[in-house]
């Protein structure tokens, strides 16, 4: 009978009779018993009235039913996966210590140690849908599955797997929802007043048709609540893996080991995910070799022949953004990536400066699109230098007999790569670009305007040619538009995640060595307000003219290399 009839078993009775059947519990396999025992599996006690709670013969009953389910497992094994369900199923609702599960079930693995094997299935099987539960059912239930690793370590990585399987899909569902939406109206949804939200606006073409011109506030509203939610539950639950006495007892390093792992295969191929990676990104600066580690997993997926390109860009992309935004980093990690990019390219352009116009302009074969892991690598590499000019400049007592104040004699790498024939301004992206013209301009390393100029001339050239459509198209768009401007660590929209990140990241604004400029501000996908195309060209045109009025002699020794530049492309 339901609990709420008037006729239900009372706690007192049910004891009475638990105790029975624990005692004669070898009597209940035969099929006259199957259905007695088949209700008191299905007895609801998570439904138990609050004031029986408060009375003695809830916590009798509670140990009564744990030891009656140990029991029952223990003397008829059939019956293991039918408790071990219920067990499972009932984790959305358990959000404390009240009720026995974990006791039962970290009991049922000491007794029969091969059910471990039906854990995983059965885990997978119950784990609530990502978008049809509520926020509460999901966490719960990590919650519990983070817990069952306690008692089954050999569970940590399927384990592991659904969770952050479950993160990527309300990431990527949240992102789908977003993309539509600028960053200010993003932060004035997400942390606005709940009462002032509508489902959607709604407009009528001239068929009278109903279209919801705006995503559902109410949707992205419940999206951000599951992921930050969850990803804070995870980000506070691993905190205490990463110590110094955990790192050297191995637990950390296993933990560690099977995050890396999951950010290799699930992470960092999905396309765009803003939040989910944020849990490697705060976990590696916990210790220095974990950062460590981290780095040279990206490193190795960068610049491994065995990876797709696809990952390789991301894996650039993931490591452009970590060095920035990383504020745990020490500045021998940053300078050793940075040396280790910057020999890169200046082999790649030894080995292959000769191939680039080495195809036809007109073939559908070959072309630029070649060199995007090149483009990529110096995208990354001045994303950094944007970030971490600070870091990269050498200290009065390092300068020493050196002709340069920089890491790696990074003024001369840069004054080199912006005059090759590969052209690396004109194929990154043309935010990062005039951002770094302007830093690099303002801390004298390298001037780029007159190239950014004339590279504007080329492209407006070839929009306005005589060339069939699709071909004038395809140039217009300079060869490829794969090189987005992806950069994973920007700001989290989430917001008690980023009140956790907030300790280990560096905001674009700490670093600007503009911060008189009003366009310089922190967003969620360039280290300045994504503002207006056209206003943002008004305001370089306008930094042009004053630099070139600065810089007479830079702009003229610029100009004959574009020179020198426009005669290749000629040849």
């Amino acid at each position: 009978m339901p609990l709420s009839h008037s006729e239900s078993i009372s706690l007192t009775n049910f004891n009475i009779l638990l105790r029975s059947l624990i005692v004669n519990v070898s009597k209940l396999d035969n099929n006259l018993s199957a259905a007695l025992v088949g209700a008191v599996l299905r007895y609801s006690w998570l439904e138990i009235p609050a004031e029986a709670k408060n009375t003695p013969a809830f916590a009798t009953f509670l140990d009564l039913y744990s030891q009656f389910l140990g029991v029952l497992v223990s003397s008829l094994p059939k019956y293991l996966h039918e408790v071990i369900k219920k067990i499972v199923k009932e984790f959305p609702d358990i959000s404390g210590d009240t009720y026995p599960h974990h006791r039962v079930l970290q009991r049922l693995v000491t007794y029969i140690p091969t059910c471990i094997n039906s854990i995983p299935p059965m885990l997978a099987k119950n784990f609530p849908h990502h978008l049809s539960s509520n926020t509460e059912e999901i966490t719960n239930y990590v919650r519990n599955c983070v817990r069952v690793i306690s008692y089954c370590p050999d569970l940590q990585f399927s384990i592991w797997q659904m969770v952050v399987e479950c993160c990527i899909k309300l990431d990527v569902e949240l992102q789908n929802e977003l993309d539509d939406l600028d960053d200010d109206s993003i932060e004035e949804l997400i942390n606005g007043d709940d009462d002032e939200i509508d489902d959607a606006e709604m407009v009528e073409d001239p068929n009278d048709i109903e279209v919801y011109t705006v995503t559902s506030t109410v949707n992205i509203k419940k999206l951000v609540s599951k992921l930050d939610s969850t990803l804070e539950l995870l980000l506070q639950s691993t905190a205490s893996s990463f110590t110094t006495e955990q790192i050297e007892a191995g637990t950390g390093v296993n933990l560690f080991n099977t995050l890396m792992s999951l950010f290799k295969t699930h992470i960092l191929p999905t396309h765009f995910t803003k939040s989910i990676q944020f849990l490697m990104f705060h976990i590696s600066q916990y210790q220095p070799e974990l950062a460590d580690a981290y780095l040279v997993l990206l490193i190795d997926v960068a610049f491994s022949p065995n990876e797709i390109t696809e990952k390789r860009l991301k894996a650039l992309q993931y490591l452009s953004s970590y060095i920035a935004r990383a504020k745990g980093l020490t500045k021998h990690q940053i300078v050793f990536i940075v040396s280790y990019l910057t020999g890169w390219i200046n082999k790649y352009i030894a080995e292959r400066e000769h191939e680039v116009f080495e195809f036809s302009e007109v073939s559908s074969m070959g072309g630029m699109e070649r060199f995007k892991l090149f483009y990529a690598t110096i995208q990354a590499l001045i994303y950094i230098f944007c970030f971490r000019h600070q870091q990269l400049s050498k200290s009065p007592e390092d300068i020493g007999n050196s002709d340069s104040e920089w890491e790696c004699d990074l003024d001369k790498f840069f004054q080199r790569v912006i005059i090759a024939k590969f052209n690396p301004l004109k194929y990154c992206d043309e935010t990062v670009v005039y951002i770094f013209a302007k830093i690099a301009t303002k801390l004298n390393v390298c001037y780029c305007y007159s190239i950014i100029e004339h590279n504007k001339r080329e492209t407006m050239m070839q929009g306005n040619s005589s060339l069939p459509s699709a071909v004038g198209n395809f140039r217009h768009k300079q060869e490829f538009l794969d090189l987005e401007a992806y950069f994973p660590f920007d700001p989290l929209v989430l917001p008690n995640c980023k009140k956790i990140i907030t300790v280990n990241y560096v905001e674009w604004k700490d670093v600007n060595p503009s911060n008189d400029d009003d366009d310089d501000e922190d967003s969620g996908s360039h280290p300045e307000d994504d503002e207006d195309e056209d206003d943002e060209e008004e305001d370089d045109e306008e930094d042009i003219e004053d630099d070139e009025d600065k810089e007479d002699e830079a702009k003229s020794a610029d100009e004959d290399s574009d020179e020198e530049n426009t005669s290749d492309e000629e040849e």
